[in-house]
């Protein structure tokens, strides 16, 4: 058994900020959604954790853990996640424990899982958000602090209707160069040797090959990421798809073999493929020089404008008739899904509701393609999903695929073939509790689930066009037409089957 969680829901920190539900637990922290009752606004609380003191990363840890709070308080920009508090968890003597940050909430997920739920963005999109994180880049390197860890998972979304920013987040591994700058007092070290090794601060499939050496950090490191962020973006594949540092160092030495091989098909302009070979240059100075001079090429390539300020929401707003001064209207409420045998209609989607007598069902998903077993199993707090492929591998946020998986928080599957050729990818939503409901986001939008009908339900969404299906156990006390164990196909005859 892992360590027990830092705060519970209920807990406030602070004497302001209360959880509400744990979403994810990192390598080094848990992160918590959590609600500021002062202002009365959702919040994100992220705690450090899981990482024993006498353990030889503890140090560098805990250092990078307190020097992103500072980091981020530097920075103003609109597309860089904002923070709104910082301090330590009281330990069970009384005394200073471990640091927490509180952050703003965002809701829309992470370019990761909209990538993989709804396919490679559109070019006008794509430049927009490119340029706003050129220009959130841009205010960090102003500063003296490389951000080194950007990665689908690190760009994150907010919705509200049909309104969606884009923000850049988790500066837990930026390296300062700032050096005469007093505030950066809580600078972290840049390496932490144990057992005669370096400790390597970067994810393998997005690094620069200076990362991977140990040569200087500039902010070409950070030019070089996001050239790899953008043609993933565009074409929804990794240029370098290894989780072997070595491997994917020995992949940069015939860089431009890979990008080909990634823009296969895509039909990117010549432009756009020539600035990413040129940013993915193993020497720094073969890149542009500056992050905004990346930014701009990439947007005249694309045939778009570089605004290093990205709208507040990147989904267009209807225009309101002019000379009418009217307020902005509140957040659609939850679209109900009541329990029922054939498929419902939530935006693009259909929803299909899926017994799971024992915890049980197998589904089959994203148009016949995927068959997987999906297993509710009780856990400590909740429950957590257990998906094993039937006819294919596993992969559970950016993991190694394997036979099967498991969640213990909302995140994205990807199934595979054993040639690791993808078939398709689904959000997993464990959902959250409100008012005798569970709520799920589905496409942007927010769907309730009765807990008097379904006890327990997890939504497996195969994304855009596709279905999601609401596997759930139900109470012994309530009575059903609704399809159980199998969905190979929504039932049309209302006869229970």
């Amino acid at each position: 058994m892992g360590p027990k969680d830092p705060l519970a829901v209920g807990d406030h920190v602070l004497e302001r900020y209360r959880v509400l539900e744990k979403l994810a637990v990192g390598g080094h922290s848990v992160v918590y959604r959590g609600e500021d009752e002062r202002l009365s606004r959702p919040v994100c609380i992220k705690v450090f954790h899981r990482i024993a003191e006498r353990d030889g990363v503890w140090q560098t840890s805990y250092e990078h853990f307190v020097q992103e709070a500072f980091a981020l308080s530097k920075l103003t920009h609109p597309n860089t996640l904002r923070i709104y508090d910082f301090g330590h968890l009281a330990d069970d003597g009384g005394d200073r424990g471990p640091p927490f940050q509180v952050s703003e909430f965002m809701n829309g997920g992470t370019l990761s899982t909209a990538v993989r739920l709804d396919g490679p963005l559109d070019g006008d999109e794509a430049v927009r958000i490119i340029g706003a994180l050129c220009g959130a880049l841009a205010e960090a390197h102003q500063h003296g602090i490389v951000h080194r860890d950007i990665k689908p998972k690190n760009i994150l979304f907010g919705i509200a209707g049909p309104n969606r920013t884009v923000k850049l987040a988790d500066f837990g591994i930026a390296k300062s160069s700032a050096v005469d700058d007093d505030a950066w007092e809580f600078r972290a070290g840049d390496t932490s040797v144990i057992a005669g090794r370096p400790l390597m601060l970067l994810s393998p499939s997005w690094a620069a090959p200076e990362q991977v050496t140990g040569d200087p950090i500039t902010p070409a490191t950070d030019v070089y990421s996001m050239a790899l962020i953008a043609a993933y973006a565009l074409t929804g594949r990794t240029v370098f798809a290894s989780a072997d540092t070595d491997d994917t160092y020995r992949m940069r030495a015939r860089s431009d073999e890979q990008i080909d091989a990634a823009v296969d098909g895509s039909d990117l302009p010549i432009g756009v493929v020539a600035l990413i070979k040129q940013s993915c240059s193993i020497e720094p100075s073969d890149r542009p020089a500056t992050i905004e001079e990346f930014g701009r090429a990439f947007a005249a390539a694309m045939g778009g404008d570089f605004q290093t300020r990205a709208p507040t929401h990147l989904t267009p707003v209807p225009a309101e008739p002019p000379g009418e001064d009217r307020p902005r209207q509140p957040a659609p409420p939850p679209q109900p899904l009541r329990l029922s045998q054939g498929p419902q209609h939530v935006g693009d989607r259909s929803a299909i509701f899926v017994g799971a007598p024992g915890g049980v069902a197998d589904l089959t998903g994203a148009h016949g393609a995927v068959r997987v077993r999906v297993t509710l199993l009780p856990a400590r707090d909740r429950y957590c999903v257990h998906l094993k492929g039937l006819n294919c591998f596993v992969s559970v946020d950016d993991g190694r695929p394997s036979p099967a998986s498991q969640l213990y928080e909302s995140g994205v599957a990807e199934f595979v073939l054993p040639n690791r050729q993808r078939i398709a990818g689904a959000r997993i939503d464990v959902g959250s509790p409100a008012a005798g409901h569970s709520l799920f986001q589905v496409g942007g939008r927010t769907v309730a689930v009765s807990v008097d009908e379904c006890q327990r339900a997890v939504a497996v969404d195969f994304g855009s066009g596709a279905e999601v299906f609401i596997v759930y156990e139900q109470r012994a006390t309530t009575a059903t037409s609704a399809s159980r164990g199998d969905a190979r196909r929504p039932r049309r005859s209302t006869k229970k089957p």
